[in-house]
């Protein structure tokens, strides 16, 4: 079964790269430097975020293992300093493709998080250091406070490691899921609803110009 599930894994990495998507393209920012929380989309209307949920990489915890960034590419990256996966784009593939990327983590370190904690953890990250070379250690060894080049930051207060996870989570959707909008969060469910509704809002009004715009040629 776990051969089928790598054939499967092989055969789609080998078609987006022929066809193309989720393919990051130059013109688009440098997943090297950019923060994923500085290029959400935000609602014109309310100045708050389209989406509630946001994607975020346990970096500590992160074996560097590349299938993340292989299915979801236009979403993921690895990061080269320390050989990390890393989200540069939020939300740069569809729904059905990054959760595709979230199971084939073979250490569950992709979290769904609120945008008000990416943004708290974006610029936490700013001055880790982790030690490489403890990739495949979880946290790895790291001494707080020491000085020179063998300080280590600890592993991040992440909320989706704050409760128990199953095995490829969250493609069970548990109703105490840890990991934020997965189980029944009412709040995340209210946003989805009321985003939705935008979504389809927005087609149906593009749809009409688009037809009015046929009908004067």
């Amino acid at each position: 079964e776990i051969d089928k599930e790598n054939d499967v894994f092989e055969k789609f990495k080998e078609e987006t790269a022929k066809t193309g998507f989720g393919m990051y393209l130059d013109d688009e920012p440098d997943p090297e430097t950019v923060e994923s929380h500085t290029t959400v989309d935000i609602d014109e209307d309310t100045g708050d975020p389209v989406r509630t949920q946001m994607v975020y990489v346990d970096e500590h915890t992160c074996i560097g293992c590349t299938h993340c960034a292989g299915v979801a590419q236009s979403t993921f990256f690895m990061e080269q300093e320390l050989g990390r996966a890393r989200v540069f784009q939020q939300w740069g593939d569809d729904d059905e493709t990054i959760q595709i990327a979230i199971e084939t983590c073979p250490v569950d370190c992709i979290h769904y998080v609120p945008y008000e904690e990416l943004v708290s953890l974006e610029v936490d990250r700013r001055d880790q250091n982790i030690n490489f070379k403890a990739r495949l250690v979880n946290q790895g060894e790291y001494r707080s406070g020491a000085s020179g080049p063998s300080t280590f930051t600890g592993p991040q207060k992440i909320s989706g490691n704050m409760g128990s996870r199953c095995n490829n989570c969250p493609s069970r959707g548990c109703k105490d899921c840890p990991m934020f909008g997965v189980g029944k969060n009412p709040y995340f469910e209210e946003k989805e609803e009321e985003r939705k509704l935008k979504a389809a809002k927005r087609r149906m009004k593009k749809q009409m110009e688009d037809s009015d715009r046929t009908a004067d040629l």
